[in-house]
């Protein structure tokens, strides 16, 4: 063999060599390059998320996720609709619509194709959060899948009985049994069919919320949440169906006193239509609270000594599950009646929350003040103040006229109950007025 040959032989055998050796290496890379699925591919299941408010002394809220806005303006009792975002550790702060400065925040690790509702509840001095996951896949066997979460602020732990409608539940036990503020329970099974769903206080048979009778239809997951509308002792629920609409299953039941702020007169009666509330309420005081239906009625005041006669009356539609307060005032002849909605969340714990409502029948608007710090500023006939909070404690109370300054009415050594709401009524004509001080919880 001639030398000149043997060179090129070797060159080209080592080039083949290499081109085969290379030939998995540019298949990877083109793999990669289109993208393809593979073990080793993942491709991204963004989670679904909305948000639902049932804090019952913020009307309207804000949510950032992970520092950017994500939800504005959501309404007491309403929900938003989806959005999606990644599977990570995600952030949520929680505003009231307009306030720079933060009412919670609350991190979370979103799963992948996962659908939530983030629910703010409480109140705003006790503001929460809570992430519900829910069922990503409803059920195919003609059941319904039911749990409950509570959210209600003014109550501790609930009974939740799910029955036949008119079972009495003294004879049953709950089918969720102490459940927590703020705790979740197990989903069980219902067959579709018209249920009652009833609240109690853990351990009572006292009934704070009442659904009537309600149809529950097949092949869905329900995530029953009881939350306050402002009531001191009663609920209100809201039927949160898994990747569906968000419905406000409202009680059949609200709360009402009276209040008598009508000199002369005597003790009053009061009747919502027909039907007897609260009896001899006396002068200068107010009843206890009495459970009554909600709707449209009307609120009616009579004096005791002659039942029958109506001294004074006024339309109203009673909201479920809250507490009102119905107010009789004026001279005889010129009886008035006016009803206040009343907002008895706990406050701040340590705290009394305070409202000043102006009775005085032929009075200009009025300011008030609590140890000389004011607090109401022209409050009408008829109306009430916002509500503030003050330390507890033993303070002085001071109604003043708007206009001209002259103080009306003073009462000193109130006591300030810790954890208590309380209201302040102006009472009596113009020239003899005087203040009255209901507790309202």
């Amino acid at each position: 063999m001639r030398a000149g040959t043997f060179a090129p032989n070797i060159s080209r055998m080592s080039l083949l060599r290499r081109l085969l050796l290379a030939l998995p290496l540019l298949a990877a890379l083109a793999v990669a390059g289109c993208k393809i699925n593979s073990i080793n591919y993942f491709p991204p299941h963004p989670a679904q998320v909305r948000v639902m408010n049932l804090m019952p002394d913020a009307p309207s809220l804000d949510l950032q996720i992970n520092g950017s806005p994500a939800f504005a303006g959501v309404a007491f009792e309403s929900y938003t609709g989806y959005q999606s975002y990644d599977n990570q550790q995600t952030t949520f702060t929680v505003f009231l619509t307009g306030s720079a400065s933060p009412l919670v925040t609350f991190s979370y690790p979103l799963a992948g194709e996962q659908p939530y509702t983030v629910l703010l509840y409480g109140s705003v001095n006790n503001p929460q959060i809570t992430m519900v996951a829910e069922v990503a896949s409803a059920p195919t066997n003609g059941s319904i899948q039911f749990a409950v979460f509570n959210a209600a602020v003014n109550n501790g732990s609930v009974d939740i009985y799910v029955t036949t409608p008119g079972v009495d539940i003294g004879t049953v036990n709950p089918n969720f049994g102490n459940v927590g503020f703020g705790g979740t329970t197990f989903n069980l099974a219902f067959q579709p069919g018209t249920y009652q769903i009833q609240v109690t206080p853990q351990g009572t048979k006292t009934v704070i919320y009442d659904s009537g009778g309600s149809a529950l239809t097949p092949n869905i997951a329900l995530s029953f949440i009881t939350y306050s509308r402002g009531s001191g002792t009663l609920v209100n629920a809201a039927v949160l169906q898994a990747q569906g609409p968000i419905a406000i299953l409202n009680s059949i039941f609200a709360r009402m006193k009276a209040v008598n702020a009508a000199p002369v007169v005597g003790p009053v009666n009061q009747l919502i239509a027909a039907l007897a509330v609260n009896a001899n309420v006396n002068f200068a005081t107010g009843s206890p609270y009495t459970t009554i239906p909600q709707g449209p009625t009307t609120v009616n005041f009579e004096a005791s000594a002659t039942p029958g006669a109506t001294v004074a009356t006024t339309p109203a539609t009673i909201a479920a599950a809250v507490d009102t307060s119905a107010v009789v005032a004026g001279n005889p002849g010129s009886q008035v009646a006016f009803v206040l909605s009343d907002l008895n969340v706990p406050p701040s714990a340590g705290n009394d929350r305070l409202r000043f409502v102006n009775a005085s029948q032929g009075s200009n608007p009025v300011n008030a003040a609590v140890q000389g710090n004011a607090l109401a500023s022209n409050v009408a006939f008829g109306t009430a103040s916002p509500y503030v909070q003050v330390a507890s404690g033993t303070v002085t109370v001071v109604f003043t006229d708007a206009a001209s300054g002259a103080v009306l009415a003073q009462q000193d050594g109130v006591v300030l109950t810790p954890n208590q709401t309380t209201s302040f009524y102006l009472i009596g004509p113009p020239g003899a007025q005087s203040i009255l001080v209901t507790q309202d919880n």
